[in-house]
């Protein structure tokens, strides 16, 4: 008889729970803190202008991403080389892959900047996402240096995954 009465108050709390999940229409995994490596495989630069002040390239590349994403992304954008050496730089990416082994596809918006010694310093945020990453929101922050193909480094941040359970 107590296992009966304790089985219905769990069952009870698991539809409730569904409930209140199907009323907001998401449930959410925990924030995850988001750490791995990236690497250009290739950049194309597409033109380069210049003008009395600075140097404005637009280019593409191909980065790969190991960790927390794994998976791959196209990379477009615009980098503005100053006189002096520093560098800023925005864009738009496209990563495909898995963010703590869910599917799917998240677009994110770039900018950073680089100094004369080629580091960089770039935020990724995330604008949207499809598939299993759909409802995705976060942010990385991402270090590294310029190398033959483009950057390398390492990317920190947090990403929250909410998925439709239903």
């Amino acid at each position: 008889m107590f296992s009966n009465r304790l089985f219905s108050v769990f069952l009870a709390i698991a539809i409730l729970t569904v409930i209140a999940m199907r009323s907001l229409g998401l449930a959410a995994l925990p924030t995850a803190e988001a750490s791995g490596t990236f690497i250009a495989t290739s950049t194309t630069i597409h033109s380069v202008m210049d003008d009395k002040f600075n140097e404005v390239t637009d280019l593409s590349s191909t980065v790969t991403y190991t960790g927390t994403l794994e998976g791959a992304s196209t990379l477009q954008g615009t980098l503005t080389v100053h006189r002096d050496g520093n560098g800023d730089f925005q864009g738009m990416e496209t990563f495909t892959g898995l963010v703590n082994g869910v599917p799917g596809t998240l677009t994110f918006k770039v900018v950073g900047s680089s100094d004369l010694y080629q580091t960089i310093q770039l935020t990724s945020t995330i604008i949207s996402g499809t598939g299993g990453l759909a409802n995705a929101e976060g942010a990385l922050s991402m270090t590294g240096i310029i190398k033959d193909n483009g950057p390398v480094g390492t990317y920190t941040g947090q990403i929250d995954v909410r998925i439709d359970p239903f």
